[in-house]
């Protein structure tokens, strides 16, 4: 077992993030990331009990270069033993739909995907087409156990990432739980409720939260330079993605501007240090969340279920989440005696039970604190997507 699969498997034991019986899906573009997880997972599942399959996604971009890696990366698979499932998506027109970028309407897609697969997978269900696009039209959902309960989709994010990705929320502007940057295993509930969305699964809209389908990250602790000498040690070929030498994006400027000009003028080290910031960051953003989640089950005073509409039958390939709650109203009194940042993670916490899961700003909850403060009755405060938070009355009413 070489350093690097040790790192992997320390990794996945001391965060938990695999339990024998669980099927793992790997999200596998073929690039030197996904390629040197393949083979990581692929020599750790029989000794640590769990079963793996790939899943491949075409976002549509780039030509015949996308469709020759679909290709590559099913039969790769293939002969490796790995069954893959393959998918075809147009990101652009999606980007355009939600005013998004493409590397934003791509990573919401890929999110999307993987929840789809996952719940098909985890329940055993027949899937229906997803609604995002021309999804799994290469490969059936392969056939395991029915019902496996337990479904783990691992994403390729390694050291470089989490450090790139500190750095990009802070020259953004963010708060602690920005900070604490990508995480080890995080939930798939909006997506989830998204994929619901789109198929008109009420089942899933009802147990969305209770199933045992999650995100991980088993190369967090492993830097860009560990994986690329693991591929050339063990000649792998990995696919090449050209867009990720272009400046275009954001994160690539970062990669390959800022990051080399602040190592070789200030700190050498600098990666590490900002890993080192997202992990204090985490651990301090664990806590508050905990104590949002219990000040937010005190504070609800309604949850009002939301009465569908004839229209909501008719279900639009953007897959615009329908959320399960119209309304909520909390006690104003309870959330004025609460720390501000707690007061805002209760806030953030109750939007996501109406659906409304990214898109909130500082300028919101700064807003919305000092109204409930000063008891300013009769203020309303606009949320993105529609949402809205007034006060009236001591009740604070999310919509």
């Amino acid at each position: 077992m070489t350093d690097l699969v040790k790192t992997v498997q320390n990794t996945i034991k001391e965060h938990a993030l695999i339990a024998p019986g669980d099927l793992v899906i790997l999200g596998f573009s073929g690039g030197p990331d996904s390629l040197c997880l393949f083979h990581a997972l692929l020599e750790l599942k029989g000794s640590m009990g769990f079963e793996l399959a790939a899943a491949h996604i075409n976002h549509g971009i780039r030509g015949e270069a996308a469709d020759e890696d679909m290709r590559w990366a099913m039969e790769y698979s293939a002969a490796h033993g790995v069954p893959c499932m393959a998918s075809a998506a147009d990101v652009p027109n999606y980007a355009k739909r939600r005013h998004l970028t493409e590397e934003e309407a791509g990573r919401m897609v890929r999110r999307d995907v993987f929840a789809y697969l996952a719940y098909g997978l985890a329940t055993g269900k027949e899937m229906g087409k997803h609604p995002a696009g021309e999804l799994l039209a290469k490969a059936p959902l392969p056939r395991f156990d029915a019902g496996r309960g337990s479904v783990r989709v691992a994403l390729a994010h390694n050291l470089d990432d989490q450090a790139e990705t500190v750095l990009m929320r802070i020259i953004r502007g963010t708060g602690t739980r920005g900070l604490s940057g990508i995480k080890y295993k995080s939930p798939m509930v909006d997506a989830l409720m998204r994929v619901a969305a789109g198929l008109d699964d009420d089942e899933l809209r009802k147990n969305a939260k209770s199933l045992d389908i999650s995100i991980i990250r088993p190369l967090l602790d492993v830097p860009r330079t560990a994986i690329e000498k693991y591929c050339t040690e063990n000649q792998l070929q990995p696919r090449i993605d050209h867009t990720n030498a272009e400046t275009d994006y954001t994160r690539n400027r970062i990669r390959l501007e800022l990051i080399p000009q602040i190592e070789k003028d200030y700190n050498p080290n600098f990666k590490e240090t900002l890993v080192r910031l997202a992990a204090n960051a985490a651990e301090d953003d664990g806590a508050l969340s905990a104590e949002a989640a219990s000040r937010a089950l005190g504070a609800e005073k309604v949850l009002a279920p939301r009465i569908p509409k004839p229209e909501d039958k008719i279900f639009p390939a953007s897959m615009e989440p329908k959320p399960l709650l119209s309304e909520i109203r909390l006690d104003a009194a309870s959330l004025k005696a609460l720390q501000p940042a707690v007061f805002k993670r209760v806030i953030v916490l109750e939007f996501e039970k109406l659906g409304l899961t990214e898109g909130i700003s500082s300028v919101h909850l700064n807003a919305l604190h000092g109204a409930v403060l000063k008891n300013v009755g009769g203020k309303t405060i606009e949320f993105p997507g529609g949402h809205s938070a007034s006060l009236r009355g001591g009740v604070l009413t999310l919509r």
